[in-house]
């Protein structure tokens, strides 16, 4: 490995552990997360995959823009998490007593991690495009639907990420930024193949 690259994978590497510093900072009242996600991914496509700009500002630019509907957003997948959250306890206390409830455990199961792949798609979008409320929902549904292989290899990831956190506690660090940089490269090639980015394309583009 030359010197050049070797700068450029140090230099991505700390890039990773400032964004994730900051997504942790930004996500600390909880309701601000969904700006923090969006925030992330919008500085990972322009600071670590174009090379362009400085890290923070590109960070808090997104942020603000994006913070009024990402948060709306959030709410919504909020919402929806904390329902399938309580059926999933309610179904795992089903079993631990015997009920007939607890047949609902995996259907809840499998409805939460299709919830999960719903917003990241939505997150992906939402980051790279500018659109109504209204259709940020429904093409990320759109997205997860038409992509499920993609989508169940990034939840296994993160599914593995964090299950590695336990052992390797450092890995807290850039697995925020990490991760996005590898939901940022999934998503990109879905959205070239879709047509709504061109192959070289510009700072500025819409589907």
């Amino acid at each position: 490995m030359s010197d050049h690259k070797i700068f450029r994978f140090f230099g991505g590497l700390v890039d990773v552990v400032w964004i994730s510093i900051l997504w942790y900072l930004s996500s600390v009242l909880v309701i601000t997360m969904g700006a923090a996600s969006v925030a992330m991914y919008y500085t990972v496509h322009v600071r670590i995959f174009k090379g362009e700009g400085y890290l923070f500002p590109v960070y808090k630019k997104a942020f603000t823009e994006n913070f009024k509907k990402a948060t709306v957003l959030f709410v919504i997948c909020l919402l929806l998490d904390a329902f399938l959250v309580f059926d999933f306890l309610l179904a795992r206390m089903a079993i631990d007593q015997g009920s007939a409830l607890a047949v609902f455990y995996y259907p809840v199961l499998v409805c939460m991690v299709l919830a999960f792949m719903w917003q990241i798609s939505m997150l992906a979008y939402q980051a790279r495009f500018e659109d109504t409320l209204k259709n940020v929902l429904i093409k990320g549904a759109g997205l997860f639907a038409a992509d499920f292989g993609w989508m169940i290899f990034l939840t296994a990831v993160l599914i593995g990420g964090l299950c590695l956190c336990r052992y390797l506690i450092l890995l807290v660090v850039v697995l925020p930024g990490g991760y996005t940089c590898l939901v940022h490269h999934v998503f990109e090639h879905i959205f070239k193949k879709r047509g709504w980015i061109p192959e070289t394309e510009p700072e500025e583009c819409s589907p």
